[in-house]
């Protein structure tokens, strides 16, 4: 046996005697460890069953404010009515925002997930570190500046003096202005939540055995055929997760539709915050939030219900 081989037999024999002691010391406390650790997960549970906590009891203090009565002068009147939903129902101006919420949140759900597919399978897939690195800088950097920050951004890029039309202008083209365009506001939605999607599809393309892939180009299959027939109904599960984070994170947006849709182009958020802070009518901005989180949360229930909950949450098979 050699020096080397000697101490590192040394070592472990020293290592198995320290197992061993606390072994023997667990065995002689008068403490069920097996107790101890059920605890110990209730408690680290707890945060986040008192931030659900919270949750509920916000929204049950919208419905209540949702049936009180609003007056110009008082602002609140502690009379019960229905009129703010009546109200709803007769808002030619919230109906036009409301749909425009749900197309433009839905086209760029169908657009990040597009995306992201080909961009996680890439990160996941790779041979090349040095590439990998690179995808991952490229969406990750804009993701840990900020909404805001990246809106302005695109106000710098999109803007009548902006980046885009000093190219332009640069190669002796027309100019073109973007800002108050649904072009712009769905191109900064899509660069927002590509990383939320990403996220949601990486670990289920990296859960996907690559001899699988291997086994269908060996019988034939080409590479789009593999992708097709292998890839994506196995990544149904991160499909499933960023499609719901993708829509939900789109209809709750405030800040990229205020800044790039030069105030024609509001979200329900948008309608929310000028009921709040603008017609200070609180009852009817609970009445607004209760139909934003009753449409997401019935996209979410109808997905989970035909798809599955996907990587989101843990499926049980039924014996």
């Amino acid at each position: 046996m050699s020096i080397r081989e000697g101490l590192r037999y040394g070592s472990l024999r020293a290592k198995w005697r320290v197992v061993d002691a606390l072994i023997a010391v667990k065995e002689r406390l008068p403490i069920d460890f097996e107790e101890v650790t059920n605890r110990l997960g209730y408690a680290l549970i707890l945060p986040g069953i008192l931030l659900v906590s919270f949750l509920a009891v916000g929204m049950a203090l919208l419905a209540w404010y949702s049936v009180l009565t609003y007056d110009t002068i008082q602002i609140i009147v502690y009379e019960y009515t229905l009129g703010n939903w009546e109200q709803l129902a007769g808002t030619d101006a919230f109906l036009t925002v409301f749909l425009r919420t749900i197309l433009y949140s839905a086209a760029v759900t169908v657009g990040c997930v597009t995306l992201a597919i080909p961009y996680a399978y890439l990160v996941v897939r790779t041979d090349r570190t040095l590439f990998r690195y690179l995808l991952l800088f490229g969406l990750f950097v804009p993701f840990f500046t900020g909404v805001i920050i990246r809106a302005y951004g695109w106000l710098i890029i999109l803007g009548e003096n902006g980046l885009l039309n000093w190219v332009l202008g640069a190669l002796s083209l027309p100019t073109v202005s973007f800002l108050g365009t649904p072009v712009a506001v769905l191109v900064a939605l899509l660069q927002y939540l590509l990383p939320f999607a990403v996220l949601m599809l990486t670990p289920a393309i990296a859960s996907i055995d690559p001899d699988l892939e291997r086994a269908a180009k060996n019988c034939g299959a080409t590479q789009w055929q593999t992708f097709r027939h292998v890839v994506l109904p196995l990544a149904r599960p991160g499909i499933t997760a960023a499609t719901i984070v993708s829509f939900t994170i789109c209809m709750a947006n405030y800040s990229i539709p205020d800044l790039l849709g030069g105030g024609t182009l509001s979200f329900v958020a948008n309608f929310i915050y000028d009921q709040v802070f603008g017609t200070l009518n609180y009852p009817f901005a609970a009445v607004l939030s209760l139909v934003l989180v009753a449409v997401a949360s019935s996209f979410v229930l109808v997905v989970f219900k035909v798809y599955g909950t996907g990587t989101l949450g843990t499926e049980v098979d039924e014996a």
